[in-house]
Order: C-alpha cells, then structure tokens, then sequence
C-alpha cells in the first residue's frame, strides 16, 4: 500500500537548541513547533519497455610506431667502443649428456660447463613453443568495454599532467617462462621452480610464456591503449654464468633488442628494469664485487638499447633484499654501490640522457596509536630500516641512520665520505611499490632490547606489524595475499616519501590486488574483478589529491602486472591485468574488466 502524505519534520539549527525550544514553547520539555514540510515522491503506473543498458564502446588503440625527438644516448655501432675487447660472444643449448671428450672451450665456459650450472635443477612442464609466436590483430570483439560503473568512474573534475607515467609492469622470471632455453643460465629464483616442479601449476618452467607470446603481449596493450609497458631483462640471459669476464649471449642480447623494437613497432614506450630479483647464483657468491660483475652485464644491455629507452631501473626492490638475496645487511651498501657505477657510466661515459632510478619496496608504518611515542618510534625506526638505509644516501646525500648504525650485530658499514660523494644524486627520480600500509608498534620486549638480541624473529627493526587497527578493525578490505583496498593512507605514504627524501619526483613503480580465491573461480568471474578496479580507481584518487592539494610531484603509476604471473611460486596470488590459460596449449589472454575501467581512468584524467 502506497501511503501519500505530507511529513512534517522537526529542524533544529545552531548550538542553542535548549533556547530556542523555550522561546518557542516557554517550556524545554514541550513539542517542537519549528518545523519544515517536503512532499514524498508521487508514484504512479505507466506502460513497461525494455532499456538497452550497455553499450559496445571500444578501445583506442595507440598510434604507431612511437617516435622520439632524439635518441637518448648513441647507437650501439657508435657505443660498442665502449665494451671490453676481450669478450666471447656465443649461446648455449642445454644438452645434460655433454661431456669432457665433447668440449671444444678451454676457459671452462663450454657446452659442458653450461650443462653443469643446470645439473641441480628439473622441471616438470616443458614450454610448448620453440619458436617467437607472430602476433595477430586483437578482435574487435575483445576490446569491449565491460558495463560502466557509473559515477564511480565519473570525476575527472582533477586532472593529471599531460605526461603523466601510466602503464603496466612485469619481470622476466614471472612471465616468461623457457628457463633453459636461448642460452639462458640459471638464477637463484630458480630453484623455487625446480622444487616446485610436481606441481605444474607453479613451475617456473612455463610461467606464462611470454618469452615467445611478447609480440602479442604487446600488441594487447597497445590494442587497449596502454602507453607504457615496464618490463626486466634476465641477467642470466645475457650472461649465463653471471660474472664479469664470462661469455655473453648473443641469443639473449638478440630477444631483448626486439622486445624493445616490438614496443617501439606498437607505440608503446619501454622501462626497462634490469634486475628483478634474479641474480646469477655466481653474483650473489661474490656479492663484494657486485659493483664489477653487474658494470660487465649492464654495459652490454645500455650500449645496445640506450638509444631507445627513456627510463631504465637499475634494481627492483633492493632494500627488501637481505634474507632473500643474501643474509647480510652489507648487500644494501654492495647493491648503492653497484647503482651508482652504472648510473655515473650510463650519464658520463656512454653520455645518455634517460632517466635512471632504482625501485624501493615500501608498505608505509604508521604508529598504531598515534598518541603513544613508542608507537611512532617503531615507525619510524621501521621506516629507517627499509628505505632510509638506501635512501639516505641516494637522496639526501646523508649517512645511513644512526639508529641502523648503532644496532648490536648488524652487518653493514657506515659510508666513507667518498662512498657517499658517489652515491649522492645517482637517482633522476625516486620509485616506490606501495601496495598498501601497516600498523607499527614496539617488539613484545620494547625496541631496546629487542634491538640487542640478534636472534629476535623482529629484529633488526623491532616493529611488531598489522593490518589490523587499534580499535580491532582491519584498514581496508584484505586480498589473497597482503594487499588490502586501504586509500585513506595513499597520500601518507607518498607524503612520508615527498618531505622525508625530497625527490625531484615520485613513480608509483608497482602497485595492485590480487582477489581472495581468484584462482578458484571461473573465467567470467575472473574477468569481472570489481575489487580490483576499485583498488586502482581509490588509488588513483587519492594520487590526484596528493597531486593537487599537497603538491606532490607523482610522475607516474605502473599497475602490476601485465598478466597473472608467478609470484615467486604460485599462482594462487594472481594480481594480473589479464587471465592466461595455462591448460589449453594456447596460453590463450584474456582482458579483465579492470584493465578497462583502468584505462578508462587515466582516459579521463589526463590533460589534453
């Protein structure tokens, strides 16, 4: 039954409403009189008809090729002067039946010698491709935009600059897949594949195979309109044993100069990453000559593709290296080192004028009662461990904090001035991976005495971590793994990066959300991932607010990932932009709604 009337209902404006109810009514305890009226809707039947709801809108795909004004350092037949003279240039083909009697080399960087830095590992999945797979069109029919979320994707009323950084990223060792093809050697991540190879699921092995699918991958995105692909080269593929003086791939120096001509042919621009947490197992071994091993490798990827490239990353996420790379703290003070040559050769020597920087992992620490001082001295002690220990240095021309320096047993060395003076100002920009934020607050024990026992599962830092708020509340709706939709602490983070370092600039280098049981679930369910257009879409507002409201120079935002990869040996965690089918043959992509509603953001924001 449809009840028409008229409401009355009672207003009570201002801080004195005890006085104005007795003026009123001469009593406080009598009924109101100050009143206001407002009709309510009047309903009414009429004929029904269908109403078309969607729409078939469709991507803009990117201009191409994409040109630059100039080059951006000089053409590798003008640069090869600059390599070392006594290289062997060669490949390899894994044969594990290659014997002495059937080695040609002397050096002890034959056939066999290659054959035995694979000895240890097997896998279970062979890659179904031999050979580069020709790109085809995208169809029309898979660049329909999904049914709009109207006005969650209507506020362009901010607008981001007109070269604003936008795109997509990836590494090596998580999409492309064929380990022990094209000559490559092996890297310490994988071992996670080999143990793993039971498992098919996981088997780094296969990955998503995008070292044969990287045309097509490229042509997605530049089929979607995707301006940007940030991408890693695999050390290992270009110097199979890792270490300065050894022979370099030509196969691998081959593949990656048409990954880069691939992205260049689509209009899409490459950053190009040049390690990603797949170091040579020889590197990490003599990890006090970083700085020689990694100079060898990296002049002979910037010599042969520096004239193409704008942006290039020295390494990935560094400053979370110790446990994972190696044990000791001493491997940031080896890492600033290894940055800074190749940054000071790329801009002196080889005279190029891209933009270097190297990317730092950060899920910013708050206090988790602001009001209690050990709170925030556990973040901030949090937060001198993790990024202030690199980016002291690199940005501030600072030494690494005292309270690093001075902590019993840690394992790395304050700068001497002539190590500072050459890390100083060896960055263009600063990169961070923000995913999300924690709670900090003291180890059990306290800060001091936590700090004092090295086998404390907390230390060095000695800050207890949540995502779980004073009050018992999470911070945000939490993803498969430690992602969480939290946008109320985008611009803390990036204001603790603006006024704590002082960059020339911020680029959010990585940044994404992986569903809860998204691997479970079916394709079209898959595809429809709503919480993962949220998160960018909330991310990417409060970017613009930090931009426009705090003055924060944010250059850019690189979703991960291109494709639902190997996190590091599962693909439980599938944070990707697009599905693969790793069951059909095919390894067959599809677009997820996000990577449209994404698309659609920056479409709207940026300033033409």
């Amino acid at each position: 039954m449809f009840l028409r009337t008229t409401v009355l209902t009672t207003v009570l404006v201002g801080s004195h409403l005890g006085e104005a109810l007795v003026a009123r009514s001469g009593s406080p305890h009598a009924s109101p009189t100050l009143t206001a009226s407002f009709e309510t809707p009047s309903y009414r039947y009429s004929s029904f008809s269908y109403t078309q709801l969607t729409s078939d809108r469709y991507a803009t795909p990117l201009p191409s090729p994409i040109s630059f004004p100039a080059t951006f350092a000089p053409p590798f037949s003008e640069a090869s002067t600059l390599l070392p003279t006594e290289v062997t240039y060669t490949t390899y083909s894994l044969n594990p039946t290659t014997t002495a009697a059937t080695e040609s080399e002397t050096d002890g960087y034959g056939q066999q010698a290659y054959a035995e830095l694979w000895a240890s590992l097997s896998y279970s999945s062979a890659p179904p491709f031999t050979t580069t797979v020709s790109p085809t069109p995208v169809p029309s029919s898979e660049l329909v935009f999904p049914p709009a979320l109207t006005p969650y994707l209507a506020n362009p009323e901010k607008k981001l600059p007109e070269n604003f950084i936008w795109g997509v990223a990836g590494s090596a060792w998580q999409i492309e897949g064929g380990l022990q093809l094209g000559g490559r050697g092996p890297s310490i991540l994988d071992t996670i594949g080999a143990l793993q190879s039971n498992d098919s699921a996981s088997d780094a092995n296969v990955a998503t195979m995008n070292y044969y699918l990287y045309k097509q991958d490229i042509a997605r995105l530049a089929a979607l309109g995707v301006p940007y692909y940030s991408f890693s080269i695999s050390w290992s593929r270009i110097v199979p044993f890792g270490v300065a003086g050894s022979p370099v791939n030509t196969e691998g120096l081959a593949h990656y100069d048409d990954v880069i001509n691939t992205c260049i042919e689509y209009g899409v621009t490459p950053i190009v990453t040049l390690v990603h947490a797949d170091y040579p197992p020889s590197v990490v071994a003599d990890m006090g000559n970083l700085s020689t091993h990694y100079l060898y490798y990296a002049k002979q990827v910037m010599t042969r593709y520096a004239d193409r490239v704008p942006y290039w990353v020295t390494f990935n996420e560094p400053n979370i290296s110790v446990g994972s790379v190696a044990k000791s703290y001493s491997i940031l003070k080896d890492i600033l080192l290894a940055h800074a040559a190749a940054y000071h050769w790329y801009k002196e020597t080889l005279g190029g004028t891209a933009q270097i920087t190297l990317k730092f992992a950060n899920n910013l620490a708050l206090p988790l009662d602001p009001t209690n001082s050990t709170h925030t001295a556990s973040a901030q002690r949090y937060q001198a461990f993790i990024l202030g220990i690199m980016g002291n240095p690199l940005l501030l021309s600072e030494q690494i904090p005292s309270e690093v320096l001075s902590t019993p047993n840690i394992t790395i060395e304050a700068l001497t001035s002539e190590e500072l003076a050459t890390v100083k100002n060896t960055v263009d920009f600063i990169s961070i991976d923000p995913y999300t934020a924690q709670f900090a607050s003291p180890a059990p024990e306290g800060i001091e005495a936590c700090a004092a026992n090295s086998s404390h599962p907390l230390w060095p830092s000695c800050a207890t971590l949540t995502n779980v708020q004073a009050n018992g509340w999470l911070m945000g709706e939490a993803s498969n793994d430690y992602a969480y939709i939290a946008p109320q602490y985008v611009r803390q983070q990036l204001g603790y990066l603006w006024n704590t370092f002082r960059p020339k600039g911020i680029l959010v280098a990585e940044y994404g959300f992986n569903p809860f049981a998204d691997a479970n679930r079916s394709l079209n369910a898959q595809r429809y991932d709503l919480e993962r257009t949220l998160y960018y879409h909330f991310f990417l507002r409060e970017v613009l607010t930090a931009i426009h409201e705090d003055g924060i120079n944010v250059i850019g935002a690189l979703a991960w990932s291109v494709l639902d990869n190997d996190e590091f040996g599962s693909y439980a965690n599938m944070y990707g932009l697009q599905t693969v089918n790793r069951t059909d043959g095919r390894f067959e992509r599809h677009y997820k709604r996000s990577f449209f509603d994404y698309v659609d953001f920056f479409h709207q924001h940026i300033a033409s």
